[in-house]
């Protein structure tokens, strides 16, 4: 051969060579690429995980914040329910057991009706207090709370009963004080009703006539001293004994205690249990 043919050789190796090298270089590359983008997902999908669980992190603190926010609410609107049903409860025996002692004192018409008016506004704001705790509940606090009730309103009747005995009874007590003739009227109609007290087992005709003397011995005193309601309370004081005595209001005061201790126990559970128990 000549040297022109090496020549020819030589180039034409060259080009080959070079045809070769440029797919090569291209499927390097392309490894390359791929490689990184392997790589870039791989990060990218590691990152989106991180983030997805930081998000869900932070969510379920904001969540658990938020219910423990208004777990706290709802407590607290609980116990203020509580706290107002109590004091609305216990009421009632309070005014009822003021306007007692003040009917035998004070017996103007202004002073009677603000003490009836009392008691019956203790009334209405105590079963106001317990249809909130009906709807706040639960079952385990209303149900103590409906039997407080019910005994505090068998207290106020008696004691309203009470109080009209004692305005009667405090009437009576000052006339024997007055002119000799009202004071002998009211000696009277006290002899009388002590006569209904002494034959409490007897029926009705001696009864009877003990309340037939009673009205002689009312009609005696000067007009409009006793009105129908305090005569009528006189009457049943001495049949049966006065209002505040009898085995009604004295089971009702019962009953009052005993479903209290039973409310305050319950809702002291209720203020105090855990979240989801």
């Amino acid at each position: 051969m000549t040297s022109m043919d090496f020549e020819g050789i030589g180039a034409l190796s060259a080009a080959v060579i070079a045809g070769v090298a440029i797919p090569a270089s291209m499927l390097v590359g392309r490894w390359q690429m791929k490689a990184a983008l392997r790589t870039a997902e791989a990060t990218s999908g590691a990152g989106l995980a991180q983030a997805d669980s930081a998000y869900r992190a932070a969510l379920d603190a904001v969540r658990a914040e938020a219910n423990a926010a208004h777990l706290q609410w709802r407590r607290g609107i609980q116990r203020d329910a509580y706290a107002s049903f109590l004091l609305a409860a216990n009421r009632v025996q309070e005014l009822g057991e003021r306007f007692v002692r003040d009917s035998e004192w004070d017996l103007s018409p202004e002073a009677i009706r603000a003490g009836k008016d009392g008691l019956d506004d203790a009334l209405v704001s105590l079963k106001a207090a317990q249809t909130v705790i009906e709807l706040e509940g639960p079952d385990e606090v209303a149900a103590p709370a409906a039997g407080m009730t019910d005994a505090a309103q068998m207290i106020g009747y008696h004691l309203g009963k009470q109080a009209t005995y004692e305005r009667a009874w405090g009437k009576l007590g000052r006339m024997l004080d007055e002119s000799p003739d009202v004071s002998a009227a009211a000696g009277r109609l006290m002899e009388a009703l002590a006569g209904l007290r002494s034959h409490p087992s007897e029926q009705d005709e001696p009864t009877g006539r003990s309340a037939r003397s009673c009205g002689d011995a009312r009609s005696a005193l000067p007009p409009g001293t006793l009105d129908d309601d305090e005569f009528r309370a006189l009457l049943e004081g001495w049949t049966s004994g006065p209002p505040a005595l009898s085995s009604s209001y004295l089971d009702a005061v019962q009953r009052f205690r005993e479903k209290e201790e039973c409310f305050v126990r319950e809702a002291k559970i209720e203020l105090h249990a855990l979240p989801g128990l």
